[in-house]
């Protein structure tokens, strides 16, 4: 038995519908999966598989900075877009061509993206925990132009 993981992610526009899917185990292809196309957009995440408090606080997710990474970051970072990342175990010898119907759900989260960062080869993005450690918003809500509109000017 040889156990593999694979990981996917949502990332949400700001009126809720899915702006981005992306999968990070099938190469070089897109792959079909709960009946909807994820591509192949190389990322890792830290935070939500191990942790020392357990709070899921510092949920982060790096990709290379391609064109497409590129713009949906800055669009998620900007709008303050919710993101959700999956993470699926199941066994890899019966094949790595496409997601398995038995693979196995094993963490989730799903958090608003709440700042970022930027390099010349990659970019990562952190989201917000979904549960506040402090007051009663799930998620925590950044303040943002969607959010609040833009201010007056002159």
């Amino acid at each position: 038995m040889a156990r593999a993981q694979s990981q996917f992610l949502r990332l949400f526009d700001a009126s809720g519908a899915t702006f981005q899917r992306w999968q990070s185990y099938y190469p070089g292809t897109s792959v079909t999966y709960d009946s909807a196309t994820w591509l192949y957009v190389p990322f890792s995440c830290s935070g939500i598989s191990a942790g020392v408090t357990g709070d899921e606080a510092n949920v982060s997710i790096t990709a290379t900075a391609t064109p497409i990474v590129v713009a949906a970051f800055e669009e998620a970072i900007e709008q303050g877009q919710l993101a959700t990342v999956s993470f699926y175990q199941f066994d890899s010898a019966f094949g790595n061509a496409a997601p398995q119907a038995t693979q196995q759900l094993i963490a989730a989260f799903t958090g608003q993206v709440t700042g970022g960062t930027a390099g010349l080869t990659q970019m990562t993005i952190q989201l917000g925990s979904a549960l506040a450690p402090i007051g009663a918003q799930v998620p925590p809500r950044q303040l943002t132009t969607t959010l609040m509109g833009r201010g007056c000017t002159l």
